[in-house]
């Protein structure tokens, strides 16, 4: 058997491998084949991957021109103007570079090329309501949802309706060609979805958006239909002409960065099954879906030598506690209660991103003495679970997997090693 360092050592580098596939030198090949046109070229570089995007943009085509929106914080050194705007929650700063984006979109004329950049946390950095709507109301109705436990999707078909550059609006504003190099955040990699897609058509509708707000019985809603009942607010259609001049790749996703993870994993002579990099849902209801399959590999297949599932996607939970906590954290903590302490179980659950919820901690790594460790500390796992204070719990028992901002994100990154 592997010592329980081993263990916590073989997840952190699977885990590393993982974000390491989708840092920002992914860029390069799509950067250095640009066709030459005949007017300018502008970058607009947003999210928490923008200030690495940024330096690798310049050290492929020297100095550049345009604007960067990145999270308070991250460094960066770059000929591009930058604003620095709030993350999960837009902040004046967020208001500000979304006003400057949509300026900085219209001065691109018809021989002209915007290049954008684009990684998760955008929809936040780059936040503006509709005209003359206020701010208020549309943050009032962001927190609404996400207290509620809606889902990704669900917060984006609403914020796009109510957005003065989400859901295509950008691209309708430019009058040149538009390319968008993306990293996805986002389950099945739509490119609608990521950072609400500024730059490419919105699926969804304003009643598609008024339907998600009745569902979740947001009692807002009375306030948000003179703008969601007003077409002249909707986005661009699918089929508008503007969006003939945007071509779209993704340059990172999830699938890469378990495919990376997974080559590492078999590397080291253990099994390793991809259970989806789509997955969605509540965090502690999938955790004790994992666990009973972990238990049933364990179990019932005769394992000749380790087996290890991995799985990306985003899980949410419905804030109720006032514990200090983030889905990634909280899915470990269910996962070390519905797998009690059975032996030769180890797990890493961490954000790619490197902050799990507000709190600088990327995640959580537990194994098969980690339960009997909190009891001897005289720690209550199930009492920190109710109180959604998953973070406390861990950092005491020194189970936090702290990296830092990463400077990428591809969601979120769960390892189980099963050994026989």
């Amino acid at each position: 058997g592997e010592s329980a360092l081993n263990r916590k050592d073989f997840l952190s580098a699977a885990f590393d491998h993982a974000v390491h596939a989708a840092q920002a030198s992914c860029l390069v090949p799509h950067l250095t084949h640009l066709e030459p046109i005949e007017g300018r070229t502008v970058f607009l570089v947003v999210g928490k991957a923008a200030s690495q995007q940024a330096n690798v943009a310049a050290q492929c085509l020297g100095e550049i021109a345009g604007l960067c929106i990145i999270p308070k914080g991250h460094k960066i050194n770059t000929s591009l103007d930058v604003i620095e705007a709030s993350h999960p929650v837009p902040n004046a700063g967020s208001l500000a570079a979304a006003k400057q984006a949509l300026d900085l979109a219209r001065s691109i004329g018809p021989s002209d090329r915007l290049i954008c950049l684009i990684s998760g946390g955008g929809s936040a950095l780059m936040s503006a309501p509709l005209p003359s709507m206020d701010p208020d109301l549309k943050t009032l109705t962001h927190r609404a949802l996400l207290a509620s436990g809606a889902t990704i999707s669900e917060l984006n078909t609403v914020r796009k309706q109510l957005s003065l550059v989400k859901g295509g609006r950008l691209a309708e504003a430019c009058q040149g060609q538009v390319l968008n190099f993306l990293v996805s955040d986002v389950p099945g990699d739509r490119a609608e979805f990521i950072a609400s897609g500024p730059t490419v058509p919105a699926s969804t509708n304003q009643q598609d958006a008024i339907d998600v707000l009745a569902r979740h019985q947001i009692d807002i809603l009375d306030a948000l239909l003179p703008w969601l009942t007003d077409a002249k607010h909707a986005t661009p259609a699918p089929d508008s002409d503007c969006f003939r001049r945007v071509k779209t790749t993704i340059v990172a996703a999830p699938s890469q960065s378990l495919g990376a993870a997974k080559s590492f994993i078999e590397s080291q002579g253990v099994d390793c099954w991809v259970l989806g990099d789509a997955i969605e849902g509540d965090s502690e209801t999938i955790a004790r879906a994992m666990a009973e399959t972990a238990l049933w590999q364990q179990r019932h297949q005769k394992l000749d030598r380790p087996l290890c599932l991995l799985s990306g996607g985003e899980t949410t939970v419905k804030v109720i506690g006032t514990g200090v906590g983030g889905p990634n954290a909280h899915f470990a903590l269910a996962l070390l209660d519905a797998l009690d302490g059975a032996r030769g179980i180890s797990a890493i659950v961490c954000d790619t991103d490197g902050v799990d919820g507000a709190a600088e901690i990327a995640g959580a790594c537990i194994d098969d003495e980690t339960l009997e460790k909190s009891k001897a500390a005289g720690l209550d796992h199930r009492d920190a679970l109710l109180r959604q204070d998953a973070h406390t719990f861990f950092q005491s028992l020194d189970c936090s997997v702290v990296s830092g901002p990463t400077g990428t994100n591809v969601n979120d990154f769960r390892a189980i090693l099963i050994e026989p």
